[in-house]
């Protein structure tokens, strides 16, 4: 339904008692914003303190897929995919108080509104990669300012990936890449070469996964992908440039069966020099997070039943000691941030509150979205 001066939800992570994170760094309201495409086909941002237009006209179709990085300026750089089917990226500056928006490649590679993911590599570069209408994978590679240093350029073979599918930007070993669920169910990734070219390697075996499925990717501290399977189990993979690690393929299930909704999307982040965390809306509609903070993998409730669409887009980012995400609930945009607690073991529970504001600008449920920091 969409969102008519509803209230948007805020959970705030404070420490639990006892607990002293050696690095307790928090974004600031300033510093965190959400973005989703909304019914005017506009890009909206949103932070704790409200929402508001990102751009002055529409450039998408209404909840068009989006993704965010921080450039090393501290300026925000968004991608979606246009009503034209071309590649956009809105752009901050730390000159201005406005925003630019770039075509990035010809029109028509990717359907209107398409899925698109972008990636910080170690070296602060930034990756994208979505699907072609004609089920390949296109990449394109930016500098930490937003330069281009690659043209938009088909990564795979046709007919590998579902036009709607998920695909994961990912970097490993100094080198970008992608990982997505192919036509055939399995995970596959795409690698660019020393000579510029692209090869498409297998990471799973095929029947893993639905085409398309949700995917996500970690970069830091070792790449992995993260699949939700056939099963109900969420599947992690790690990959190299050369392929699923160990060779042969050898997906790990990190939750039981029937815990992750089948082909629900995926968050994943992780803390630096700290744990892994996957979140996704189960199928009570609740955000959950798989996470392996005390060595082994748990699930853990972050929020009520019925706040998201079950297996619907939701959004992650850890920075400091804290964990970021946000979703376009069922009756509002939701938010929360929560927070890590430290060892000595056993660590405490992790920890959040709610708070809420009013929120006037029509999202609806289940809209992309995504999270960055800024400046």
């Amino acid at each position: 339904m969409a969102v008519l001066g509803g209230a948007l939800t805020l959970t705030l992570a404070v420490a639990p008692a006892g607990a002293a994170p050696a690095h307790d760094v928090q974004a600031t309201a300033s510093q965190l914003l959400g973005f989703t495409v909304g019914m005017d086909g506009r890009v909206y941002a949103a932070s704790p303190t409200g929402l508001s237009p990102f751009t002055s006209y529409a450039i998408a179709p209404p909840g068009a897929g989006v993704s965010a990085v921080r450039q090393s300026d501290g300026n925000a750089a968004v991608f979606t995919i246009g009503t034209n089917g071309g590649l956009f990226t809105v752009l901050t500056s730390s000159a201005t108080s406005g925003t630019r928006i770039v075509q990035v490649g010809p029109s028509g590679l990717a359907s209107p509104g398409g899925r698109v993911n972008a990636v910080t590599g170690l070296d602060g570069s930034i990756h994208v990669a979505f699907p072609g209408r004609d089920g390949a994978v296109y990449a394109v590679s930016f500098s930490s300012t937003m330069s281009q240093t690659s043209s938009v350029q088909r990564a795979s073979a046709t007919g590998v990936a579902p036009s709607n599918a998920v695909v994961a930007a990912a970097w490993v070993s100094g080198v970008p890449g992608a990982v997505f669920v192919g036509s055939d169910g399995a995970l596959h990734s795409v690698w660019r070469t020393g000579t510029g070219t692209w090869t498409t390697v297998p990471a799973s075996a095929p029947g893993l996964a639905s085409p398309g499925a949700g995917v996500a990717a970690i970069v830091k501290g070792g790449t992995a992908a993260y699949v939700s399977g056939l099963d109900g189990r969420l599947w992690q993979v790690g990959v190299t440039a050369s392929g699923g690690v160990p060779d042969p393929w050898d997906p790990v299930a990190v939750t039981g069966t029937g815990v992750v909704p089948v082909g629900a999307r995926l968050a994943a982040t992780r803390f630096d020099n700290g744990p892994t965390n996957v979140l996704f809306a189960g199928a009570d509609g609740a955000i959950r997070i798989v996470t392996n903070q005390t060595g082994s993998w748990v699930t853990s409730v972050a929020s009520g039943a019925g706040v998201a669409q079950p297996g619907g887009p939701v959004a992650a980012l850890a920075y400091g000691d804290y964990l970021y995400s946000d979703w376009c609930g069922n009756d509002l945009w939701w938010w929360f941030w929560w927070k890590r607690p430290l060892p000595p073991p056993p660590p405490p529970p992790w920890y959040g509150e709610t708070d809420s504001f009013p929120t006037t600008i029509p999202v609806r449920s289940g809209y992309e979205v995504a999270v960055a920091l800024y400046r």
